[in-house]
């Protein structure tokens, strides 16, 4: 039931995060998936991992362990997108990227010696998908 209401929640309140996953998960269909807690989970080539709607993707080059930290605090990303439905994108999804990709962000990481999780999407998706899942995240 919990899986059922969390599937047809992503697909209405968080509608256009879950349309985009699902475009991107057409795209990358033939790679490996499975279901995390109602969450689809697709690996791909790419260098990082990314949460839209009940989508997630995590990139194929990382250490079982590792991948099994960063799902925890991707599916937390799904619970945002749960909480904030259309604001997701521009309250969570902006930021993040901008946080993750952006090199002046990189340049502050660094020399501040932040954490990627220090900003708060990402702190929050932490504490979102520990509390959710019983699991550490990635920190």
């Amino acid at each position: 039931m919990k899986r059922l209401l969390y599937i047809l929640c992503q697909s209405t309140w968080g509608f256009v995060q879950t349309l985009i996953g699902a475009m991107i998960f057409l795209i990358c269909s033939k790679n490996q998936k499975l279901i995390y807690h109602g969450a689809v989970v697709t690996e791909w080539k790419l260098k990082g991992s990314l949460s839209l709607g009940m989508f997630i993707f995590l990139s194929d080059s990382m250490s079982e362990e590792r991948k099994r930290r960063v799902l925890v605090h991707e599916y937390g990303h799904t619970i945002q997108s749960l909480i904030l439905g259309p604001l997701y994108l521009i309250v969570i999804g902006l930021p993040s990227c901008i946080w993750a990709g952006f090199p002046p962000c990189e340049k502050y990481r660094c020399r501040k010696k932040r954490s990627y999780y220090w900003l708060y999407p990402e702190r929050w998706a932490n504490l979102l998908g520990e509390r959710t899942t019983g699991e550490e995240p990635e920190k």
